[in-house]
């Protein structure tokens, strides 16, 4: 499975996707820093572009900060719980929701909320999800597979980060 790719992205497009009339804004998307953080989130940005609407100056924000360190585009917010047995997830993405059940229960992670996404800097488009730093420390992005976080919950033997990807591959525009 290939974390990292080459993509033609359209930023406006996969955010417009993304956000799919959800207000929380500053959730769905972020810029980063060169070290993977998100500045932006945690309100601590250098640089920052106060969202009133997705307007024409919004997306040469997003457009340039995908340039330069990179941007994070949530493209999944999920809630589990663990039932009779089973792993089950909630799975809002766009205007959707889904239900994902697994009983390889040893190779997730239950969490109370995760979101998933890709980190896009310049053609390199990468999926992982939000990291929360813990102590009030800015949240940062890790990739599927790597070992910036806790391993079981970025595996790529979890089957939940295989249906994950698999939805995210179809929301890039």
């Amino acid at each position: 499975m290939e974390i990292k790719r080459n993509i033609n992205l359209n930023v406006k497009k996969t955010v417009e996707n993304s956000v799919a009339g959800n207000e929380e804004f500053h959730f769905y998307v972020d810029e980063i820093t060169s070290n993977d953080y998100m500045p932006t989130y945690a309100g601590k940005a250098d640089e920052k572009y106060t969202f009133d609407e997705m307007n024409d100056e919004f997306f040469e924000f997003l457009n340039r900060k995908a340039n330069e360190d990179g941007i994070y585009i949530r493209l999944v917010f999920a809630t589990a719980s663990e039932i009779d047995g089973e792993s089950v997830f909630e799975l809002e993405y766009g205007d959707n929701k889904e239900e994902f059940r697994t009983k390889d229960i040893d190779d997730v992670l239950i969490f109370e909320f995760a979101d998933f996404g890709i980190k896009v800097k310049g053609s390199e488009v990468t999926f992982g999800a939000t990291i929360e730093g813990g102590c009030g420390q800015t949240p940062y992005f890790a990739e599927f597979g790597s070992s910036k976080a806790n391993e079981k919950f970025i595996s790529l033997e979890n089957p939940l980060n295989k249906k994950v990807i698999e939805i995210m591959e179809g929301m890039i525009l």
